[in-house]
């Protein structure tokens, strides 16, 4: 594999749509996949709340990656913006992909500001995936195995 994607993973419904996006692209692409999540502070030396909000930060990501054999995961301390640009940088990422969630009952628009934040720090390319309103379809985030695509 040459390249990796790197998400920024959290805990929600729109987190986890970022990473379903972040997969089946890293798939198609033949891409290593690196999924992130940032703390504030990683509780080495804190105290109880700390540490357990190091142990459930780590559990999280850990279920998150499960379905996805290949995912590396990384813990992060910092604030997310510079967390995520250090790992993008790090990991020679080609692309970073963010969660969204919806703005408005109807406009169809998205909203990450992270995704403008790290935009400004870094030059990696952000992808926001769309929020997910309905469950995606397998069949659309399977690898490309399943189809050959003839671009001459």
């Amino acid at each position: 594999m040459h390249g990796t994607v790197v998400c920024g993973v959290a805990g929600t419904a729109d987190g986890r749509g970022a990473v379903q996006v972040a997969a089946a692209l890293a798939s198609r692409l033949g891409l290593r996949l690196v999924l992130v999540h940032a703390l504030e502070r990683l509780g080495h030396s804190g105290g109880d709340g700390d540490s357990r909000g190091r142990r459930e930060a780590e559990h999280m990501l850990e279920a998150v990656a499960c379905g996805h054999v290949d995912a590396e995961v990384r813990l992060v301390a910092g604030p997310r913006v510079d967390a995520l640009a250090e790992v993008a940088a790090d990991e020679g990422a080609d692309v970073i992909v963010l969660g969204s969630r919806a703005r408005g009952a109807r406009t169809g628009q998205v909203r990450c500001t992270l995704a403008r934040e790290l935009e400004a720090a870094q030059a990696v390319p952000v992808v926001i995936a769309p929020p997910a309103t309905r469950p995606r379809a397998g069949r659309r985030l399977a690898g490309a195995d399943a189809a050959e695509v003839d671009y001459n």
